[in-house]
């Protein structure tokens, strides 16, 4: 027990340490930029802050594979590692000493790709309807709704619709609410999909149709199997609604796609989206038990620190250039969702396994 506390303290200083050292370089970058775009210090420290979750999640898997190298090391020269090997503590202890720590940053890193960067994006959208200013004339006025429905508004329309099919420009059940001169509910139109046609036209498929809403008679039903319509959206500025998406939470996000699986649009893009915050989660863990390795050879002067950062470097440059690729052959349709967002970490854990059981006699 005394040997745990020993190494999993070492290993917690070295995590807390690379963190340090990590935010101090990107927080210092990016305050400076804030202040060279000629920003205020209020607006330039509530970007900073709305960033850092984002930051985050790309710092803690380095974070924890640099606390395993640093503590490793640390070990190592102070010959407190060949010690504890020959006292009889087991490689197979360390091994799964430092897998239930690196659980702690992989629980951190889930909990804050899943909730806490989705929460900092919700801010971020309020920040832009409190200034009245965005990326596009839409992006300000629209919101996905607990019922799962993407609404945006228009100075004399409302709609909502459950997915937009960016391959043929098609919107899924989709609402409009129109509104009188003097913004009262006049009408409502409901489709199953709305299909563009050019010049901002669209057409309704299966169209149901509610008028004089704004009067004090009964309202006038209507349905027709298809009508053009003209709105003042077009494919490009349904598409950039899909920043709306990165709002929802993990369980939230996971929902949505459920729905979405209730229509023909490909999913891809939102699973990939919601697998990935596992994936991330689970490198943490690949990270950090990569070095490992380490403790078979615990002589000091047969591997240096040198040796020991450039080949962890060479894992990480390898490592994220073969999931990025695999996230990317993901997004296009050309191998499984699970595949491109799980197959790395979990090629690289059997890696990591194979080495633990050859050297584990050593």
């Amino acid at each position: 027990m005394l040997i745990s506390k020993l190494i999993a303290r070492e290993w917690l200083k070295s995590l807390l340490g690379a963190l340090i050292v990590l935010f101090l370089l990107v927080s210092i970058g990016d305050i400076i930029n804030g202040f060279l775009r000629s920003l205020g210090a209020r607006q330039v420290m509530l970007e900073y802050f709305l960033k850092l979750p984002d930051l985050s999640g790309k710092m803690l898997p380095i974070s924890a594979l640099l606390a395993t190298l640093f503590s490793i090391n640390k070990l190592k020269n102070h010959s407190e590692l060949m010690g504890i090997l020959a006292g009889g503590y087991s490689v197979k202890k360390i091994y799964r000493l430092f897998f239930f720590c690196s659980l702690i940053i992989s629980t951190l890193q889930f909990l804050n790709l899943g909730f806490l960067v989705p929460l900092t994006n919700k801010i971020k959208r309020i920040q832009i309807e409190k200034s009245n200013t965005s990326e596009s004339k839409y992006l300000a006025r629209s919101k996905i709704g607990k019922s799962g429905l993407i609404w945006y508004k228009t100075d004399d329309y409302f709609t909502s619709f459950k997915a937009f099919d960016t391959k043929n420009n098609i919107l899924k059940d989709i609402s409009i609410y129109f509104l009188s001169d003097e913004k009262k509910l006049a009408s409502i139109y409901k489709a199953k999909q709305a299909s563009y046609i050019s010049d901002n036209r669209w057409f309704l498929h299966d169209l149901k149709q509610i008028h004089s809403l704004e009067t004090s008679t009964f309202p006038v039903f209507q349905k027709s199997p298809e009508l053009y319509i003209e709105l003042r959206e077009t494919p490009e500025d349904f598409n950039q609604f899909k920043s709306d998406i990165t709002t929802l939470n993990f369980f939230e996000l996971g929902s949505f796609i459920k729905r979405l699986k209730d229509t023909d649009i490909n999913p891809t893009e939102y699973q990939i989206m919601y697998f990935e915050k596992i994936s991330l989660a689970l490198i943490c863990i690949v990270f950090a038990l990569f070095p490992v390795s380490g403790i078979f050879n615990p002589n000091r002067r047969s591997s240096g620190l040198g040796k020991s950062i450039v080949i962890t470097l060479l894992f990480s440059i390898v490592f994220w250039g073969i999931h990025s690729g695999a996230i990317s052959l993901g997004n296009s349709g050309r191998i499984p969702v699970f595949f491109a967002t799980l197959g790395i970490p979990l090629i690289f854990s059997l890696f990591i396994s194979m080495t633990f059981l050859k050297n584990r006699s050593l």
